[in-house]
């Protein structure tokens, strides 16, 4: 009886030491699949020491390398207890806490000083509107830096765009950037004057300019770093404000119209209807699309401007386009236009479209042709719009850069973000080289975008002419694009 218990205990001992045994395996399997999964996400979440050494010739320090290893380190830890706890299925909380705390690795890195706000460095408002000392200078080390000066709205009407190419600009700082190098950010939404704007190149002595985001700012901007040779990239599409030094990176109406009426010509259409508001937009993108068509004496157009007042008077609207379409009710479908341009905002867009259908412009035969405006969820799932053409910039690296956006912070980029990282990294890299000066400029190419920067002020974007499908999707019109091969 005694020796059958003990044979008994020691069975049950054997089983005991079996399954700790086993939860001991299950566990470092965890570990290792967690581990493993974290590795490969930072090999293409960072993925820039590569990258570096491509833009930058150069290797990121020893130093900084321990420091975000450490960083992704705690990362991992962390992400592991939270798998250890859930099982395997990963919940929706647990991505969440892991992208958040992908973003505290990133903020504790940017405490390195490397951008600041026109709030943070040495200038302060008096709340004085527009008067030449709204703010005030004072002495600050950051006279030690290799300034390069932002210039975007982060308040007011464009703010979204300006603080969206911010967090792209903190981004190229981030892993391209240097101890001695600093982007200074001004708040272009406040009304600003030539006092303030001198006042702010005398003290910050800039070596680059990113932005600004529109014309009008970059009138006053323009004189001041022209005198000292300091080169801008700006996000304005206004390409009549380039010339030496000043380059746009924004889609400006000329390229826009240049790339969609080209490529309804290399197809064979001939007989081209021009729809624009009656305003100077309407007319640089008419100008701009009846220089194109006129090359071919073959080819034909006509054009129609609409102002406000002829879109809020719908009985001289139906009037008007009745006319200018020949529409015909003994007729079934169209044939005085081959394609019809559509210019203006959404809102313009949206009111001729349906309209056009309704005079018998079927835009799977009539092929409608639009501006980058096409290019919103309301336009693409527009039935009458269905078959159209509008122009589109395609980045080069979109997907890699979309992983990195997404997973610093959360959402999704876009061409003015992945302009404002490559904006940034070009700004670093001309500072890496001030002697070459403005022979740096020799054909640069962007690392998301692909746009081709080269020392005539001419940035060559990689431009694509897309078609609408059906439920909003996109395909990519043959033939039709433009960019490095």
């Amino acid at each position: 009886m005694f020796f059958d218990n003990i044979k008994h205990n020691l069975i049950i001992i054997l089983c005991i030491l079996l399954m700790i045994n086993g939860c001991n395996d299950e566990n470092s399997k965890l570990i290792i699949e967690n581990n493993y999964k974290a590795e490969k996400t930072n090999k293409t979440f960072f993925n820039k020491n590569n990258l570096k050494k491509e833009i930058l010739g150069n290797r990121i320090t020893e130093k900084n390398n321990t420091k975000l290893k450490e960083e992704n380190n705690n990362i991992i830890f962390e992400f592991r207890n939270e798998r250890l706890l859930q099982g395997r299925n990963i919940t929706n909380n647990i991505k969440e806490e892991k992208t958040r705390l992908a973003l505290s690795a990133v903020q504790k890195m940017f405490k390195k000083n490397l951008s600041s706000s026109d709030n943070e460095i040495n200038l302060k408002n008096n709340d004085k509107i527009s008067t030449l000392d709204r703010y005030n200078f004072e002495k600050s080390k950051s006279i030690n830096y290799q300034n390069i000066i932002v210039f975007l709205p982060l308040t007011g009407k464009y703010s979204n765009f300006g603080n969206k190419i911010r967090k792209s600009l903190d981004l190229s700082i981030l892993n391209f950037g240097n101890n001695e190098i600093k982007l200074i950010y001004f708040d272009t939404g406040k009304i600003i004057d030539q006092g303030l704007i001198a006042s702010l190149f005398n003290e910050l002595r800039p070596k680059f300019i990113i932005g600004p985001f529109t014309r009008e700012v970059l009138i006053k901007i323009k004189p001041f770093a022209k005198k000292d040779n300091i080169p801008i990239l700006t996000f304005s599409n206004d390409i009549a404000m380039v010339e030496n030094n000043v380059w746009s990176l924004g889609f400006s109406p000329e390229e826009q119209i240049q790339s969609v009426i080209s490529c309804a010509i290399m197809h064979g259409y001939s007989k081209f209807g021009i729809i624009a508001p009656d305003n100077l937009y309407g007319k640089i993108i008419s100008r701009e699309a009846i220089d194109l068509i006129s090359i071919n004496e073959k080819n034909s157009y006509s054009s129609l401007f609409l102002s406000n007042e002829n879109l809020n008077n719908k009985t001289n609207l139906y009037s008007t386009l009745r006319r200018y379409l020949q529409y015909s009710e003994t007729e079934e479908t169209h044939t005085k236009f081959e394609t019809i341009l559509i210019g203006g905002k959404k809102e313009f867009i949206l009111e001729i479209a349906p309209l056009l259908a309704f005079f018998n412009v079927d835009s799977k035969f009539v092929k409608i042709l639009g501006t980058e405006t096409f290019n919103s969820k309301e336009i693409k799932n527009e039935p009458s719009l269905e078959k159209s053409w509008f122009p589109l910039i395609l980045s080069k690296k979109n997907e890699q850069f979309k992983f990195l956006w997404k997973a610093v912070w959360g959402g999704t980029n876009d061409y003015f973000s992945n302009a404002g990282f490559d904006a940034g990294i070009i700004g670093i890299n001309y500072i890496n080289n001030l002697q070459k000066n403005l022979l740096y400029f020799n054909n640069i190419e962007g690392p998301v975008t692909g746009l081709i920067i080269d020392r005539n002020s001419y940035v060559k974007k990689p431009i694509q002419v897309m078609q609408i499908e059906d439920l909003g999707n996109l395909t990519k019109i043959k033939k039709c694009s433009k960019s490095k091969d």
